[in-house]
């Protein structure tokens, strides 16, 4: 006996069944397209990009070796002004910061006692060498001894130098300037008492200044006296000009270096003594050198490389640098100066890849190109600002306006 079952299925059901088919499907198709663009990219190779860069050819120039370090711009005399006697300050004849010359007097000291003293020692000198003349007559005609004419002689020559070092401590009296210079210090005031030995001024010798900096020895190369060195001072904007002055002869058995002394004939007043400056000091010279900009080199895992153009593709070549500068780096092998080096974009680039070369037309259209958005961006701004400035003019006149209205 064959039984036959009826399945019914509620018409909500199927509907929902058949939206689930239908979603399933398109997820499938999907999934479909995107293998198919993998596989066709993977087989074919994809469009290649154009990369957009600037060349330039190496120049022949100068390649040179700096020794930078830093150093403190010193003045060529420093003293310190002592008084050599003592006495009252009578007189401050300059102050800090004043320009003297040497023997300008800068302070004078109460001179009265000295003055006594010298007066003291003028009298006795007068006496002596009254005394000394008559016996040295009556010598002549034997009428003295000699006993009593070498006392006399004693006595005069005391005389003489009694005199004259009253003269010398009067004159101490009157403190003068060592040399040509500039007083930095002054450490007494008018009225003070000091005594022999006390500290009044201290000054310092400003033109030339110095700078002693210290090389070592293996890196002295080229450094002889004469030679120009570049300085950079922190209170200055402008590079400034010193000469080697002195090359020490020996070399310090401790640090192992030279000392040089820089002379600083030239520069603004607001460089002082006790700047800080860097030195740039040449060591060693190329002459005829083939230079190319430092930014052009790439340098990876100790090796430096860059790119140049040929035939509108780029060509990694490897090369061996020289002595690198601030703007420029000499390369000793690797390029030929006829090459076209890349000197921008060559972070993007790969070997063989194609390049577009940007000449000068070129990044002046870009220029433009670039500058077209910016005054289109600006006008809007403009008309923009109108509109409000207009529409800020209308409400208050229909605020007026209305008020009028109201008040009527």
């Amino acid at each position: 006996m064959h039984i036959t079952k009826s399945i019914s299925i509620h018409p909500n059901k199927l509907i929902f069944l058949s939206i689930i088919i239908a979603i399933f499907s398109v997820g499938c198709s999907d999934e479909g397209d995107k293998k198919g663009r993998r596989q066709s990219g993977a087989g074919g190779k994809p469009p290649s990009k154009v990369i957009p860069v600037e060349v330039a050819n190496p120049e022949i120039g100068l390649a040179a070796s700096f020794y930078v370090t830093t150093a403190t711009l010193e003045p060529s005399s420093d003293a310190k002004v002592n008084s050599r006697t003592t006495g009252v300050v009578k007189q401050l004849l300059h102050e800090e910061g004043d320009d003297v010359s040497v023997g300008d007097v800068l302070l004078i000291l109460d001179d009265d006692d000295q003055r006594l003293k010298l007066k003291q020692a003028k009298q006795k000198f007068d006496s002596a060498k009254r005394e000394f003349d008559r016996l040295n007559r009556m010598r002549k005609t034997g009428a003295v001894s000699n006993l009593d004419f070498d006392a006399a002689n004693n006595t005069y020559q005391s005389a003489i130098t009694d005199k004259e070092i009253a003269e010398l401590t009067l004159s101490y009296t009157r403190v003068a300037a060592p040399f040509d210079g500039r007083v930095v210090w002054r450490d007494v005031d008018l009225g003070a008492h000091v005594a022999q030995g006390d500290l009044l001024f201290r000054m310092m010798s400003i033109k030339p200044l110095l700078v002693r900096v210290h090389i070592p020895a293996n890196r002295l190369g080229m450094v002889a006296k004469g030679q120009t060195v570049q300085l950079i001072v922190d209170s200055v904007a402008k590079e400034l000009v010193a000469k080697v002055d002195l090359v020490s002869p020996i070399v310090d058995p401790t640090t192992g270096t030279i000392k040089i002394t820089l002379r600083l004939d030239d520069y603004p007043l607001a460089v002082r003594p006790g700047d800080f400056t860097e030195v740039h000091m040449v060591t060693e010279q190329h002459q005829n050198a083939l230079l190319v900009p430092s930014n052009a080199i790439i340098e990876e895992r100790g090796n430096h490389f860059l790119y140049t153009v040929s035939n509108n593709k780029a060509q990694r070549r490897p090369v061996e640098s020289g002595f690198v500068m601030s703007a420029n780096t000499e390369i000793i092998s690797g390029i030929e100066q006829n090459d076209l080096v890349v000197i921008k974009g060559q972070r993007n680039l790969n070997d063989d890849i194609a390049v577009d070369v940007l000449t000068a037309d070129k990044l002046a259209n870009k220029a433009a190109a670039n500058e077209k958005p910016a005054n289109l961006t600006a006008g809007k701004e403009a008309v923009r600002k109108r509109r409000q400035n207009s529409d800020r003019t209308g409400d208050k006149k229909r605020a007026n306006g209305n008020q009028k209205r109201g008040e009527k």
